[in-house]
C-alpha cells in the first residue's frame, strides 16, 4: 500500500467516524501536529504508527 492509499483511507476513516484531526490523534496516540505533517505530506508516517492504524482497523 502507498502513502497516498494510506492517507485516503486515514481521510476517509476520519470522514466516515465524523471525526477531528485531534479526536484522531488521540485515538492512535500521536500528537495532532503529527497527525497534521502526515496529511499534509509533510513527514512520512512511521512503522511504528502503521501497526497502531492497522490494529485500530484505520488502513
Amino acid at each position: 500500500m502507498t502513502e497516498t492509499e494510506i492517507l485516503a483511507k486515514i481521510e476517509n476513516y476520519m470522514k466516515k467516524n465524523n471525526l477531528r484531526q485531534w479526536e484522531l490523534a488521540r485515538e492512535i496516540g500521536v500528537p495532532e501536529a503529527t497527525l497534521n505533517r502526515w496529511l499534509r505530506r509533510k513527514t512520512s508516517i512511521s512503522n511504528a504508527y502503521l501497526v497502531i492504524l492497522k490494529e485500530k482497523g484505520i488502513i
